[in-house]
């Protein structure tokens, strides 16, 4: 159960399942080409030894041919000198007393102090041949035969020594014998046989020197089916199953026999190989199949070696994603020097990791920064000097007009009021710019006739959203820091106006302005990315804005002493469907 537990678990890794499919293949591959090449050698072996069987064959048939021809020119060499044949045909006619006669009567007739008889023919022609041991001339109806010895020593171990008259044909013994008949040129007449004797020295020369060592056994078989000559282990099993009509077989799938008939004797020559002497084959499969089981094992083990440092990299990675799932943003993957297609996903979630925790970052001090700087956003909308002039204000007037003044700027003051208690996130620019002109009014009431206000806006625009109190604060800013109260044409103009696919508010004063210097702390200062968690007017707008859109939206101030000042507002260009409210006032 443990042991299918493992396999299903191996199973459902991908490597152990694409290493599984892998060594199966190779296995598969490799078993497939043992079997091609075993069976491709083995027909290779095979038909190499049946070639090489053929060939001593043709040899061993060639041989007998040439002895053969050689015999038939000596007989009809007597055929072209009359004095031989009639010499040969006296002796087989006669015995030897009688032929001794004939031959000394006919030496004292001639001229010549040289005998030339058919005795001196025959030893000086057939002594040519050396593997020639005697020549035997006979006439079978008188009886009449002649022995000639060319090598008394093979003759006197063989078994016609002690039985010269025992038929000599057709005998498994040391030699074969070739016959040829003798007849009378003129009346044809049988004259006798000669019968000469080899010895087998030279095909054994053949099937022992013939290139590599000769495998099996070869024989001459006669018409008589008599085997007249064996070389090897003599196979009787196979000798009974061989079909002379067949030039080649396999018997019993254990003998490869080939045979052929050499056609001038009638000699059969036959080759048989028993299987098991094939041993080539054997070693060569055994050779084979260790080489193949080497090659397989490497073809496994090397991918299997690469692959499992390459698994246990994509382990590392795949732990390390199970630790950033349980919120250890903290870990990394150990890449080293690789430098691979896994090397570049661990950088990359690396990398991804390394931003994902600077944005976490980022979105928390975010979140906190954009907290305070509502809190103080929320504390500069009730600022305590902001409601010590209003009311002061209020206080002053009442006194001098006996209170209608009084109410009106207690209305106005209470719009503001409840613009300040709304808990939208956005708002538009429309109810932006109508609680800046309530300000602006109360303003008016205590000073009269020393402000003019004016607002440079399409309607298009009045739909775009913005955070709220981004132009009230800095309107505040104009009224404390800039206001001539010794002047009547104190200005304040607000352009609204697309640039650079930016939305951009330009609040532009002819108030006191600011020093050159001081403008360019001021501009420092909003151009950072911390400002003060208790900044107010100016530096809270600004924080606000960068916080929520980020460093490219912002505020910044240019300005002329006692020239003007221009303070120009960027944001996205967000266009609210719907206004963007909370129509809910707070009681």
């Amino acid at each position: 159960m443990k042991a299918l537990n493992l396999l299903r678990k191996l199973s459902s890794r991908m490597f152990y399942r694409v290493f599984f499919t892998y060594s199966t293949i190779i296995f598969l591959t490799m078993a497939f080409l043992f079997v091609f090449l075993s069976d491709h050698y083995s027909e290779f072996i095979i038909q190499r030894e049946v070639d090489k069987q053929a060939t001593a064959i043709n040899q061993i048939k060639s041989e007998i041919e040439k002895k053969h021809t050689f015999v038939q020119q000596g007989v009809y060499q007597l055929y072209r000198e009359k004095h031989l044949i009639e010499d040969l045909a006296f002796a087989l006619q006669h015995d030897y007393q009688q032929y001794m006669g004939y031959r000394l009567d006919k030496y004292s007739r001639s001229s010549s102090f040289v005998p030339y008889n058919f005795d001196i023919y025959v030893k000086n022609y057939f002594s040519r041949d050396s593997d020639i041991v005697a020549l035997q001339v006979r006439n079978e109806t008188l009886g009449t035969q002649y022995h000639y010895l060319y090598n008394y020593g093979l003759w006197k171990e063989s078994d016609f020594y002690d039985e010269e008259e025992r038929d000599l044909y057709g005998k498994d013994n040391d030699f074969f014998t070739l016959e040829e008949q003798i007849n009378d040129p003129i009346s044809l007449e049988r004259l006798g046989t000669l019968t000469v004797y080899f010895t087998f020295h030279h095909i054994d020369r053949l099937l022992t020197y013939n290139g590599d060592p000769m495998k099996g056994s070869y024989y001459i078989i006669d018409e008589e089916l008599n085997v007249v000559y064996s070389y090897g282990d003599v196979l009787d099993e196979a000798l009974k199953e061989i079909d002379y009509r067949a030039t080649q077989q396999l018997v019993n799938n254990r003998y490869l026999i080939q045979s052929s008939i050499e056609p001038s004797t009638g000699f059969m020559v036959a080759s048989i190989v028993p299987r098991s002497e094939l041993s080539q084959l054997f070693h060569y499969k055994i050779t084979m199949f260790l080489l193949i089981l080497l090659l397989t094992v490497v073809s496994i083990a090397l991918p299997y070696v690469s692959l499992r440092g390459y698994l246990t990299r994509v382990n590392d990675l795949v732990q390390t994603m199970k630790e950033v799932q349980s919120g250890q943003l903290s870990v990394r993957i150990e890449t080293g020097n690789v430098d691979d297609d896994l090397a570049m996903i661990s950088n990359t979630f690396n990398e991804t990791l390394d931003e994902l925790e600077d944005y976490i970052e980022k979105v928390y001090f975010s979140k906190l920064k954009q907290t305070e700087a509502e809190l103080a956003n929320l504390q500069s909308q009730i600022n305590p000097h902001f409601l010590y002039n209003t009311l002061e204000a209020i206080r002053m007037k009442s006194l001098s007009e006996g209170g209608r003044t009084t109410a009106k700027m207690i209305v106005q003051l209470s719009y503001l009021f409840r613009y300040s208690l709304k808990s939208a996130d956005l708002v538009t620019i429309g109810d932006e710019l109508q609680h800046v002109e309530q300000y602006v009014e109360l303003f008016n009431i205590r000073f009269p006739n020393q402000l003019t206000f004016q607002v440079a806006v399409e309607e298009k625009h009045k739909h775009y959203v913005v955070p709220p109190f981004i132009l009230q604060p800095l309107i505040e800013n104009f009224l404390i820091h800039g206001f001539k109260r010794e002047r009547d044409d104190n200005q304040i103009n607000i352009i609204i106006q697309e640039k650079e696919q930016t939305l951009q508010i330009q609040i532009m004063d002819n108030g006191k302005g600011i020093p050159r210097k001081k403008v360019e702390e001021i501009n420092e200062r909003l151009s950072m990315t911390e400002n003060s968690s208790h900044s107010i007017g100016l530096f809270n707008v600004n924080q606000r804005l960068r916080l929520r859109y980020g460093e490219r939206f912002g505020v910044s101030v240019q300005s002329e002493p006692d020239v003007c000042t221009i303070v120009t507002i960027r944001t996205p260009m967000i266009i609210s469907e719907v206004d963007v409210h909370d129509t809910s006032d707070a009681s």
